[in-house]
C-alpha cells in the first residue's frame, strides 16, 4: 500500500491506535476484578471504590475506548469522503469497514457489562431485537446473550476476547501503516491520563432504581428511537444491515465498470459511474438522518 503524507486526517488512525494500546492495557488490568456472574452491578462499584485506584483504571479504559473508535469512524468518514474506497482493494476496504463495526459492538458489550439499569436495558433490547428474527431468531439470540445468570458472560467473552482479537487480525495491514511513534502515544497518553484523573466515573443507575427513561450508548440512540416507531427487526436488522451493504458494495460498481471500459462498452462505464454516485448519496443521506436521530434523541431522550 502507497505511503501517505501527514495530512491532517493521518492523525486520526495514529491517535486512535495510541488510545487502542491505552484501552487494551486498562482493560487487561480490569478484567483481573470484573466478574461475569452474580450481583456484576455491585462488582463494578467495588471496582470503582475498593480497588485501588480501580476509578482511573475505569474512566481510562472508557475514554480510550471512545476515542479510538469515534477517531476510526472519522477516519473511514474521511476516506470515504475522498473516495478512497476507488484505490482500495475490495477486500481491505470491506475488513475497514466490518471492523468500525465490530468496534462499535466492542463499545455495546462494554455498556452492557456495566451491570447497571441502562446496560441491563439495552443488553434486553438486543436480545429482542435478534428474537424477532424468523425462524432463527431464539437460537441466534442464544449466540450472544441468555438470560438468567449467565445474562452478562457472552457479551463478557465478546468484549475481553473475541471482538479485540478480530478486530486487530482484520486491521492489521492498517495498523502496519499507521503505527504510531512517541509522539503520538505520549500525547494520547497525556491526554486521557489527565481526563482519568479529573473526571470521575459516571454515577451508574442501580437495577432496581425506578427511573422514567433510560438511555443506551450515544451510537444506538438513533435505533432506540427507530424502535419506537418500526418493528423491531425492520429497526434493528434490516435497515442497519442495509446501509452496512450499501458501503461495502460501494467500490464494487466502480471497479465493474473499469474493467469493462477497455473492450469497448463505454456504456457500462457510464451506468457503474451512476451507479456508484446514487450509492454515495444514499449513504450520505442515511450518515445524516441517523446523526440527527441521535442528536435529538440525546437531548430530548429516545
Amino acid at each position: 500500500m502507497a505511503k501517505r503524507g501527514m495530512h491532517i486526517s493521518g492523525y486520526f488512525p495514529r491517535l486512535g491506535l495510541a488510545s487502542l494500546i491505552l484501552c487494551i492495557i486498562s482493560g487487561i488490568i480490569l478484567t483481573f476484578y470484573y466478574r461475569p456472574m452474580g450481583n456484576v452491578f455491585q462488582n463494578v462499584e467495588e471496582i470503582t471504590t475498593l480497588v485501588p485506584y480501580g476509578w482511573f483504571f475505569r474512566q481510562l479504559h472508557y475514554a480510550s475506548g471512545q476515542v479510538f473508535v469515534i477517531l476510526m469512524l472519522l477516519h473511514t468518514v474521511d476516506h470515504f469522503l475522498r473516495r478512497r474506497y476507488r484505490v482500495y482493494s475490495v477486500g481491505e476496504w470491506n475488513l475497514l469497514i466490518v471492523s468500525l463495526g465490530l468496534c462499535f459492538f466492542t463499545l455495546f458489550t462494554g455498556f452492557i457489562l456495566k451491570g447497571d439499569k441502562e446496560g441491563i436495558f439495552a443488553g434486553q433490547i438486543f436480545m429482542n431485537i435478534l428474537k424477532s428474527v424468523p425462524f432463527i431468531g431464539a437460537p441466534l439470540s442464544k449466540l450472544f446473550m441468555v438470560p438468567g445468570e449467565g445474562f452478562f458472560f457472552l457479551p463478557y467473552l465478546y468484549h475481553c476476547f473475541f471482538l479485540p482479537v478480530l478486530i486487530i487480525y482484520f486491521l492489521r495491514a492498517h495498523i502496519r501503516e499507521w503505527l504510531p511513534d512517541h509522539k503520538f502515544l505520549a500525547f494520547s497518553a497525556t491526554g486521557l491520563f489527565l481526563y482519568a484523573l479529573i473526571v470521575r466515573p459516571y454515577m451508574d443507575i442501580p437495577p432496581d432504581a425506578l427511573v422514567g427513561e433510560v438511555k443506551g450508548p450515544w451510537f444506538f440512540l438513533g435505533i432506540q428511537t427507530l424502535l419506537k416507531t418500526m418493528p423491531a427487526t425492520l429497526a434493528g436488522l434490516i435497515i442497519p444491515g442495509l446501509f452496512l451493504l450499501c458501503l461495502l458494495a460501494l467500490p464494487l460498481a466502480r471497479k465493474e465498470g473499469r474493467s469493462s471500459a477497455p473492450s469497448g462498452q463505454q456504456g457500462r462505464e457510464g451506468t457503474a459511474r451512476l451507479g456508484e454516485a446514487v450509492l454515495y448519496y444514499l449513504i450520505v443521506g442515511a450518515l445524516c438522518a441517523y446523526g440527527i436521530l441521535t442528536i435529538r434523541a440525546g437531548i430530548r431522550g429516545p
